[in-house]
């Protein structure tokens, strides 16, 4: 009986999901949209890149080169340790590494100081442009601190890197917040359906409510799916974006994100009396989450932030996404994510049908 009252439900909601047609539409059109515009915006490799300068000497000459740098528009600047650093930038995250050795200030009284610099050597044309860039600013400080040309050398190093384009690490950015907002308005539908009494009338019914919600849930989910499937499928064609990692492990991921969406949608549309609220709600939720949970750029949050963005299942999402589809992640780069996503769906699901009433 369980079984036959879930497919008689989820043909039915199908039925009435398909037959509103400017959902179906305006669903799709606004995945192959954002993807269209955000991935043509970003598509070319930004010029300004992120260079790290190790200072081993400490001292002040070597603390005005590392300056000269940070006065650069088109670089942003960081100073962690070498193993930090040598450790991102084979990850990608930097353009080049700077090591100013100790002894720098002793040997530029010599002219004989030298410096090393780690470049990621990835893409061809922006190796050219990270070392005219640390080039010319050397120089720079050659004539203008030293007042000798070539007082300071370069000594250059390729470093073999796993190269990420912007529009690699965007597409599963845009997969993960399609989700999200797509699967957040379930629980709209569920308040829509009591106050119509659709719910009254179904709950004179044998049907239990776990029934009505995974069959309402196994509807979003399909509209999801073709939601991801577009991006994916433009990222690929369009944009040339590899899925490095597993299909079955970015499907999974897929379902834990959708599931975890629908389960947080359950838990406000069992507590909320109105579409309205339903809908004030969900924006209050989900555009921090959006930014929060790194769908469009990298974010290194105050401390005290942290625990937030580490809480939130959009950051989980997003972060198990681009495992997978930018570095080929393993089960062992997964499981976190993949942990918390199914504690959200677990915990709220459980809520949900305690607070679940027919009107």
């Amino acid at each position: 009986m369980s079984l036959r009252a879930f497919v008689q439900m989820a043909i039915a909601q199908w039925t009435i999901l398909r037959r509103s047609m400017v959902f179906l539409v305006v669903s799709l059109m606004i995945a192959a949209m954002s993807m269209g515009v955000f991935g043509w915006l970003f598509k070319p490799d930004a010029q300004a890149f992120h260079l790290a300068v190790v200072d081993q000497d400490g001292t002040e000459p070597s603390q005005a080169l590392t300056q000269s740098f940070g006065d650069l528009d088109n670089v942003k600047l960081s100073k962690q340790s070498l193993e930090k650093e040598m450790s991102k930038l084979r990850d990608g995250d930097r353009g080049a590494v700077l090591v100013v050795p100790e002894g720098f200030a002793a040997a530029t009284q010599q002219g004989s100081a030298a410096i090393d610099v780690f470049y990621d050597n990835s893409n061809p044309i922006r190796i050219g442009y990270v070392i005219s860039t640390v080039e010319a600013v050397v120089n720079g400080y050659n004539e203008r601190v030293l007042g000798q040309k070539d007082a300071v050398k370069l000594e250059q190093q390729a470093v073999s890197t796993e190269s990420v384009r912007f529009i690699d690490f965007l597409t599963p950015g845009m997969v993960g917040m399609t989700i999200m907002f797509t699967n957040l308005f379930g629980g709209q539908l569920l308040v829509l359906w009591r106050e119509q009494g659709i719910l009254r009338r179904l709950g004179v019914t044998p049907l239990r409510p776990g029934i009505l919600i995974a069959s309402q849930a196994l509807t979003f989910a399909t509209v999801s799916l073709a939601q991801v499937a577009i991006i994916l499928l433009m990222g690929r064609f369009i944009f040339d974006v590899p899925i490095h990692g597993n299909y079955l492990w970015l499907a999974v991921t897929i379902f834990l994100g959708i599931f975890a969406m629908l389960a947080i949608s359950y838990v406000i549309g069992s507590f909320l009396q109105t579409a309205n609220a339903v809908n004030a709600v969900i924006n209050l939720i989900a555009f921090p989450m959006m930014f929060l949970g790194r769908s469009y750029f990298p974010m290194d949050p105050p401390a005290a932030l942290n625990p937030v963005v580490q809480a939130i299942p959009l950051t989980h999402l997003n972060d198990a996404l681009r495992e997978i589809i930018n570095h080929g992640g393993t089960l062992g780069d997964l499981w976190v994510s993949w942990a918390v996503l199914a504690g959200w769906i677990g915990a709220n699901y459980l809520i949900s049908m305690r607070l679940f009433r027919w009107q």
